[in-house]
């Protein structure tokens, strides 16, 4: 849900700047298991196509093409680029289906236009992870990639990291949330229940969410009290609201485990790091559970295409660890030279301006047609 509102709102200011997609040949239709798609030609087509994957949408919300894509086909449109969405068949973290309706997007906008020239993938927090599964998987396929905001650690990282951040606020804050970081009673109301009273206890004493930014395993982002409240608050309602979602990835079986973790620190002192590994909730993941994860989907690194990636300094969503990550899985593959990451600097999810956004892609255009690669 927290991904869904950030990139909506950034994609509802691009709308705004660009306003409708001016395009001669628009095509609905369905495909796969109940999934929707849009195809567009806009009337000045420079032979460019991107494909996109949107961001997370809540499982209770009903599949569509969503803003997102009508709001990334108004400012592509207008350059000359064709641009092909689907609403994937389900939602939810839906990494394998909405990776395999994205790329099926080429098939279905080349019998309906023809071959385009050049093919772009490109998506935005969930879906950024989709474009990146995307460039690994069929470098041959597509020219290039803009992965925005995206969750480039894998869904294990980012659900470990979100865990981490649960177990810890319950040893920091004891009492003060309903369940653990594995499971939570039923009908556990995430901002009645978890966000309201996370915040109320670490109002009335902010001192140990400062020990919680300290550990290794939770980097928090921030640069003033408020932005470390909301950054703690937000992996807590992450961890709470994506729980049983992620769970049905796994057939119910656990997928956090912290059985050997060492809760480590620089700055923290070593009785309260003791204390820490010696009382924190321990948690046993299944193999199965860790196996599902790795499909849905942990970035190999092996990166044979150009890819741009643009992203916030300080992001409570898919903190800064998501690209340090990638960075690494791609060097420890010899593809350096295929990446670029770009970083704002500003706290939030895809908060980036117009311009930001548009610079990226004509960067990455350029880098694919005239090599001309973008500066970081």
């Amino acid at each position: 849900m927290i991904l869904r509102r950030a990139c909506l709102a950034l994609l509802i200011l691009l709308g705004i700047l660009v306003g409708q997609a001016r395009a001669d040949d628009v095509i609905d239709g369905r495909f796969g298991p109940g999934a929707l798609y849009r195809l567009v030609r806009p009337t000045n087509w420079n032979g460019g196509l991107v494909v996109y994957a949107h961001g997370y949408v809540s499982p209770d919300q009903p599949v569509a093409i969503t803003p997102d894509d009508a709001l990334v086909i108004s400012l592509l449109a207008p350059q000359g680029f064709a641009v092909a969405v689907s609403s994937f068949s389900e939602n939810g973290w839906v990494i394998k289906d909405g990776s395999q309706r994205t790329h099926q997007l080429l098939g279905l906008f080349t019998a309906k236009f023809g071959q385009p020239t050049a093919v772009y993938v490109g998506g935005a927090s969930m879906g950024g992870l989709i474009a990146i599964k995307l460039a690994e998987m069929y470098p041959g396929t597509y020219a290039g990639a803009l992965a925005a905001c995206a969750a480039s650690g894998g869904t294990q990282r980012l659900a470990d990291y979100r865990a981490h951040a649960r177990a810890l606020f319950d040893f920091f804050y004891p009492n003060v949330l309903p369940g653990s970081a594995v499971d939570l009673p039923a009908g556990t109301d995430v901002t009645q229940d978890i966000v309201l009273p996370a915040i109320a206890a670490m109002t009335a004493n902010l001192s140990p969410a400062f020990a919680m930014a300290a550990v290794d395993q939770t980097p928090f982002p921030f640069a003033t009290p408020a932005e470390l409240v909301e950054s703690i608050v937000t992996a807590l309602a992450s961890n709470a609201a994506d729980l049983a979602q992620l769970q049905s990835l796994t057939n119910g079986h656990p997928y956090f485990d912290n059985r050997s973790t060492n809760y480590s620190s620089a700055t923290l002192p070593a009785p309260l790091l003791h204390a820490i590994n010696a009382g924190i909730d321990r948690f046993d993941a299944s193999p199965n559970a860790l196996q599902a994860f790795a499909h849905n989907y942990d970035p190999s690194g092996d990166l044979r295409l150009p890819m741009l990636m643009l992203s916030d300094a300080r992001d409570p969503v898919v903190p800064g660890f998501n690209q340090v990550s990638y960075a690494a899985a791609v060097a420890a593959t010899g593809a350096a030279d295929f990446l670029v990451q770009r970083q704002v600097q500003a706290f939030g999810h895809c908060v980036f301006t117009p311009a930001q956004l548009g610079s990226a892609f004509s960067d990455l255009v350029l880098w694919v047609q005239f090599g001309i690669k973008p500066t970081p």
